[in-house]
């Protein structure tokens, strides 16, 4: 079905990304990368990044039975949002089969928990006929004048044996509401 494949293509407003049965439209100052290029990205964003790295970093993501399909990011880099594919595996002791809805709790309590982040959310939502679950925080200052540091809404849903997830990060209220109508305009393929 193709579902695995994520692409690119310029739109009148920006430019339309397309993978796991969905269609993202980006606004026109965003950039998004598909295929091998995304894991030297994500390499590179993790601070290290030689072709001898990259190579061995998306053997260990397929290993694993997770793919990077997508990245994309705003011309200031105070947003970016990734879209990746995890194989759904049975638990190697129990034989269990996670659901996507653990899996996203999973997540979401791992992410609250690392950033200490206080601003959380985490629901069953459905977008672009996809039902699936909503993980959202938000870090700010301490400030009396709260000031955002960083913010994460994730949208996990199943599909053909995967769990695909579109994580999005943000740093200012501004690439706040750019990644908020990202996600609410995203449409079925």
């Amino acid at each position: 079905s193709g579902s695995a494949e994520a692409s690119v293509a310029s739109t009148k407003s920006g430019s339309e990304l397309t993978a796991a049965g969905i269609k993202l439209n980006l606004p026109e100052n965003w950039t998004a990368t598909v295929g091998d290029k995304v894991y030297e990205i994500v390499l590179d964003s993790a601070g290290s990044g030689s072709s001898s790295d990259v190579e061995s970093f998306k053997k260990l993501c397929e290993d694993n039975g997770t793919a990077y399909l997508a990245y994309a990011v705003n011309s200031e880099g105070t947003a970016v949002m990734t879209l990746t594919s995890l194989r759904i595996t049975p638990d190697e002791t129990t034989g269990e089969i996670l659901t996507a809805g653990d899996y996203a709790r999973q997540n979401h309590d791992t992410a609250v928990f690392s950033y200490q982040a206080r601003n959380s959310s985490f629901g069953e939502e459905q977008l672009a006929g996809r039902s699936g679950y909503l993980s959202h925080f938000e870090l700010c200052s301490d400030e009396e004048v709260s000031e955002l540091i960083l913010g994460q809404s994730e949208f996990t849903f199943e599909q053909d044996g995967k769990f695909y997830s579109i994580q999005t990060y943000y740093h200012n209220e501004t690439a706040a509401a750019d990644v908020d109508e990202i996600l609410a305009n995203m449409t079925a393929q």
